[in-house]
């Protein structure tokens, strides 16, 4: 279950915040579930997933201090879709080899900063 925060408690808690589009990650967080979510005027504006020092802000207003290149999203994002639609591939593969993916995509977040 997700708990209700704000921008400024998760930037005051993470020095690494990856900003990330809506869906723009869905097959890559496919089997995580976010921490926390947040809010704006309009309602709901996006789920932070925390992966030791590293959260990642996904959603329609997103935030973050780490800028990462669609073309990497991409490129995580559409690996991780072949795995999840694969249907000859069971189930906790599919997770052990999404995981692997999620923590390469990290490795190359943290290079960045």
């Amino acid at each position: 279950m997700k708990t209700k925060t704000t921008q400024k408690e998760i930037k005051n808690r993470f020095k690494k915040i990856v900003c990330v589009g809506y869906a723009d990650l869905q097959h890559l967080l496919s089997y995580e579930s976010p921490i926390y979510y947040t809010i704006r005027r309009e309602g709901w504006a996006s789920d932070i997933y925390i992966f030791d020092d590293i959260a990642i802000s996904t959603g329609y207003a997103p935030f973050a201090n780490i800028k990462v290149k669609y073309y990497i999203l991409r490129k995580y994002d559409i690996t991780a879709r072949k795995i999840v639609e694969n249907w000859s591939i069971k189930y906790d593969t599919k997770v052990k080899k999404v995981n692997k993916l999620l923590e390469k995509f990290l490795e190359e977040v943290k290079k960045k900063v």
